[in-house]
């Protein structure tokens, strides 16, 4: 084998080589990625839940306390009163129990439910809707932030 041989041989080699860490880069860098987009796709479908649900409950709890804008049979407010009862259940298993913005918002909720039950729609209940909508508005821009952010950098927390 003269020195043309094996430098032709070192050259396959050699390409052998760099296609092998190529081919394991790929393969690394292709589940990476799927996992990150399958997180942030399930965080996205989170966020918009999360958004329906507790504009949902402010407008059935408002709907509940306001009989003059629905005409409310007995019937209609029992419906009225498990759609509420069902969406702050929902809220609240959609919350993280050890985070600290995540009790508030089920705090909030839960006092709502309190104030609806003594059946008047007091200033207290109206503030606390109001500030209910704008924790949650809060926490959903920072959760969409941190999307933004882990997809553009694949991260995760």
């Amino acid at each position: 084998m003269d020195l043309k041989d094996k430098i032709a041989l070192l050259a396959i080699f050699a390409t052998f080589v760099v296609a092998l860490i190529n081919l394991i880069y790929t393969i690394v860098n292709n589940k990476k990625t799927a996992f990150v987009n399958t997180v942030t796709a399930s965080r996205l479908k989170w966020i918009d839940s999360l958004r329906d649900k507790v504009s949902s409950f402010i407008s059935v709890t408002v709907r509940i306390l306001n009989p003059e804008r629905v005409a409310t049979g007995q019937q209609n407010m029992n419906e009225l009163l498990r759609e509420r009862d069902t969406l702050m259940h929902q809220i609240i298993l959609h919350l993280n129990p050890d985070d600290v913005e995540d009790r508030a918002i089920r705090k909030s909720v839960e006092l709502v439910v309190d104030l609806t039950n003594k059946g008047a729609y007091t200033e207290d209940l109206r503030k606390l809707l109001l500030d209910l909508r704008d924790a949650t508005q809060m926490y959903l821009k920072k959760e969409w932030t941190r999307v933004k952010k882990e997809s553009k950098s694949g991260e995760q927390r």
